[in-house]
């Protein structure tokens, strides 16, 4: 009987002092370390909860947008309307966009404005300079290509004006040692970075 009663007294929680709170028991860190966390400690950990609690508290500011171009629909600070045409171009010539997964390298010795952007080759266009270009020939007209290509150089230099960088091409950083990325395990893909390295035309 003395056995289960004591037993029984061992399984009963301990009485808390009016006002403890829960971080006043010992825990298991403290069993091990032999010794109570400081109070200064808990009470710290139970100002943060108070303080992140209150967080949600402090009114919220609507987001104001930035006031935008009526015409480009872009912020008036990086609008493009300036370098846009003031008329619409006259051509005669349709022109259909079709992308391949490989996508168009033109014989040409222009190297693409597009200079945010890395591109695979030197001879990598983005799409804007293809019909740019192409426009230009067809319609023996060079003003053609000047005209389309400003734009691009303005979305340029505001992207570089704010922070963006210079990309070289794949092929400029594999012939000059300058490709920190890992190569591919795929065979495909490294094979044409191997013809990439070469400079052939993939």
């Amino acid at each position: 009987m003395e056995s289960q009663k004591e037993a029984r007294i061992l399984q009963e929680p301990v009485a808390r002092p009016p006002g403890a709170s829960r971080s006043q028991t010992p825990n298991a860190k403290e069993r091990q370390e032999g010794g109570p966390v400081p109070a200064a400690a808990a009470l710290g950990a139970e100002a943060d909860d108070d303080s992140a609690d209150r967080l949600w508290e402090l009114p919220v500011e609507p987001a104001k947008r930035r006031p935008e171009c009526s015409r480009c629909s872009r912020p008036q600070k990086v609008c493009l309307c300036p370098f846009l045409p003031a008329h619409p171009l006259h051509i005669s010539t349709h022109l259909y966009i079709i992308q391949h997964p490989a996508e168009v390298q033109l014989k040409t010795s222009i190297s693409s404005q597009y200079v945010i952007r890395m591109q695979p080759t030197n001879r990598c266009l983005s799409t804007l300079e293809c019909a740019a270009v192409a426009l230009s020939i067809l319609e023996k007209n060079n003003y053609i290509q000047e005209t389309l290509l400003r734009p691009l150089q303005a979305l340029c230099s505001f992207q570089l004006q704010h922070g963006a960088q210079i990309r070289l091409s794949k092929e400029h950083l594999l012939k000059n040692g300058l490709y920190t990325k890992p190569m591919p395990k795929n065979k495909r893909k490294l094979r044409k970075m191997e013809l990439l390295m070469n400079s052939v035309k993939i």
